[in-house]
């Protein structure tokens, strides 16, 4: 009956295509939609030689997505999740390292600023980023070092806020929901003689708990705030925005609900660029200068129960109340210039120039926690009685890797061994028209590292149109994810694992075949297929008795699926997105090795490394959006997405790892009031399916338990 039900909803639409001959009137905005990401030319984006989607982000607002991560999640093959503490995962065509999935494997840009972050290359605190607040959303599937360096290694994603696309509309909008959610926010610009001034800012805040089967309760409170600034004077432009998020932790550290105790992370953000934009004689100059400060504070429970280590302490002569918490402060700052030359046209090459550096220091790395506190606050005594060796026996249990530093410095209360990074990089890039239907595209970039060898990304790309209605691609891609500063240089603390200063960074060859037909203006059908080729992949072995487990480089493996979108678009009535993705991901299990009572004694059995289909990942994914205005004043809203089960992760025979194939069903209903004020209504998950994602190390059978129906409500008013 539900399927029925979700079926009649996106097709019934499509009775009201025909008749009404207004209805089906140009719609060039979508076929023509410009974007740099690409090339950083001005072109359609059917013509660029990458597979590009562009979100129009007041089109995804009416459908009722409401901030990036869920605007992403729309796109096909990218399956978005959830990590540690809550902490979102943008999982794009099925790459996933179920073990180590710590870091992105996107490169994200606010206002082409790109998120910096060496010590866990992870972005997903800004996939919170309210969808109100944007103007458009560039989305470049494949790989993308050649133009943005080391972790634009399966996409780039670039968010254009109305601020970044220089509107001079003012907005304010105020909202609320389930949870005693509450947000608020808008954009204000002015003209200060010369200088165009635009800001916007938003606040929002929650009381959000989920249960599970149990009774048991997450803390998922949240409260956020940004803030931005744009100041642009010819081709002179300084643009600065600051994001804080404070969130409670979620499944906490280790994977598990741990009722009303958790204590929270916060993440702050603060990004600065100061660039000038020149044409002398044809050459087109720009420069630019960035600073960014990233600080995250967790405060988490590895075991919120005092008494599991009260005992052990008592047994050496010592009172131990407090549960095993952990406090970590991490700073980083990015100083960055960047100088891009394009010259004039020659013959039928656009050729463009790129330099530049990026220094990363870690200022502050702070670590410590309830168990080390109180070891090493007594490690004298311990050493005078001779029970410090059998004290670390007991926490590290058989995994050196995470006891490294007590055993060798046990005051060292430090994260990282290594806290300065230095990047140079130049890019080169040609577009050549080879004739009036065809393109190539050629790019090189390579990035020298100050703590690794230099790395060299290439591209290749031929675009050709037919005619106006069918354009074919070929394209390649090689890009590269260098080792984060927790993979490489994390000190071995109880409950965090040591890094490996050897990794190499991780490589891909990328392959793609992508066809687009647009049989008129209403119409429009993309397909692509690729294929690409993984190296050095950044997981961990699970070795526990023989070696030290930690972060090892993987063999090789390989991706491919298959991608579809369609657009269906009149000029005021109907607007259809939906697209369908197939993943054929292979997964490398790790070594490991566990201790087996065989005829009697206790022996160490090592299983070799093995593969697999990868786990945690839907192969096949459905999405559809359709918004339905049968008058100015109002519209309706759907979205709908559908995810396969995911597959059994063969090394945890004891657990079942899949979760179940689940749909989301969200209904949305506007109302403008006039052109300047309008209400809207938000139903997620309709249809109150239990929705599940992978847990951490599959601490919960079947996945953690995500929202059930909820809603949210907005006005917005400008001026």
């Amino acid at each position: 009956m539900k399927k029925l039900f979700i079926t009649s909803i996106l097709t019934s639409p499509l009775l009201f295509a025909s008749g009404d001959s207004a209805m089906m009137e140009d719609f060039e905005s979508l076929l023509n939609e410009a974007s740099n990401i690409a090339t950083k030319k001005s072109l359609n984006v059917d013509y660029l030689p990458s597979v590009v989607t562009v979100i129009d982000a007041q089109t995804f607002v009416d459908g009722g997505v409401l901030n990036i991560g869920e605007a992403l999640g729309m796109l096909p093959g990218i399956q978005m999740q959830m990590a540690q503490l809550g902490k979102p995962i943008t999982n794009i065509r099925g790459f996933k390292n179920p073990n180590s999935f710590i870091s992105d494997k996107i490169k994200v840009l606010i206002d082409g600023v790109a998120i910096n972050n060496e010590a866990s290359g992870t972005s997903g605190f800004y996939m919170d980023f309210p969808l109100d607040l944007v103007e458009k959303i560039e989305i470049l599937r494949g790989p993308a070092s050649t133009v943005y360096g080391a972790g634009a290694f399966y996409g780039a994603v670039n968010i254009i806020t109305k601020l970044g696309k220089n509107s001079n509309t003012n907005k304010f909008y105020w909202g609320g929901g389930s949870y005693k959610n509450m947000n608020t926010g808008g954009n204000l610009n002015t003209q200060v003689g010369d200088w165009s001034i635009m800001s916007d800012a938003y606040y929002a805040q929650n009381d959000k708990t989920l249960s599970d089967p149990d009774g048991d309760t997450t803390d998922e409170t949240m409260e956020n705030l940004s803030l931005g600034f744009k100041a642009k004077n010819g081709g002179f432009e300084f643009l600065t925005r600051y994001k804080s998020s404070h969130y409670g932790n979620f499944y906490s550290l280790k994977g598990d609900i741990y009722p009303n105790q958790d204590r929270g992370h916060k993440d702050t953000y603060l990004l600065s660029q100061l660039s000038y934009k020149t044409n002398i004689q044809n050459y087109k100059l720009e420069t630019k200068f960035g600073y960014s400060n990233r600080v995250s504070d967790i405060k988490g429970y590895l075991d919120p129960d005092p008494t599991n280590f009260a005992a052990q302490f008592a047994s050496f002569g010592l009172t131990m109340n407090e549960a095993f918490y952990v406090f970590d402060y991490q700073e980083e700052q990015n100083l960055k210039a960047d100088v891009i030359l394009t010259l004039p046209k020659v013959a039928s090459n656009s050729i463009s120039f790129g330099i530049g550096a990026r220094q990363t220091d870690l200022i502050a790395n702070d670590f410590s926690s309830s168990i080390e506190n109180k070891i090493i606050d007594n490690i004298d005594y311990f050493k005078s009685i001779n029970a410090f060796d059998a004290l670390l026996n007991y926490f590290k249990g058989p995994e050196p890797a995470y006891y490294q530093t007590l055993s060798t410095d046990p005051t060292n209360k430090k994260i990282f061994s290594k806290t300065q990074r230095t990047i140079l990089y130049a890019h080169i890039q040609d577009l050549i028209a080879l004739s009036d239907s065809v393109d190539l595209v050629l790019g090189a970039r390579v990035d020298d590292y100050s703590d690794l060898d230099t790395r060299l990304s290439s591209r290749a790309g031929l675009v050709y149109r037919a005619n106006d209605k069918l354009i074919a691609k070929l394209l390649y891609g090689s890009a590269f994810r260098a080792p984060t500063f927790t993979e490489a240089y994390t000190n071995g603390h109880l409950g965090y694992r040591a890094g490996d200063e050897n990794l190499k960074p991780e490589e891909t060859n990328t392959y793609e075949a992508s066809l687009t037909y647009i049989p008129n203006l209403n119409h429009k059908f993309s397909l692509n297929l690729y294929y690409s080729e993984l190296y050095n992949v950044i997981d961990i072995d699970e070795l526990t008795f023989s070696t030290p487990e930690g972060y090892q480089n993987m063999n090789s493996r390989t991706n491919k699926g298959v991608e579809f979108e369609y657009f269906f678009r009149t000029k005021k009535a109907h607007n259809l997105y939906l697209n369908a993705s197939y993943i054929d991901a292979k997964y490398i299990n790790p070594i490991d090795d566990n201790i087996e009572t065989i005829n009697g004694q206790e022996v160490i059995v090592i299983t070799p490394e093995f593969n697999q289909d990868m786990p945690d990942i839907s192969n096949f994914m459905f999405k559809a959006m359709y918004v339905y205005t049968p008058f100015s004043k109002l519209s309706f809203g759907t979205t709908w997405q559908y995810y396969s089960q995911t597959l059994q992760n063969d090394a945890f025979e004891t657990k079942s790892t899949t979760v179940d194939y689940y749909q989301i069903l969200d209904e949305t209903i506007t109302y403008r009031f006039s052109d300047s004020s309008k209400i809207r209504l938000s139903v997620k998950n309709l249809l109150d399916e239990e929705v599940r994602l992978p847990s951490y190390y599959y601490r919960t059978n079947g996945g953690i338990l995500r929202e059930g129906r909820n809603y949210h409500i907005n006005y917005t008013y400008t001026f």
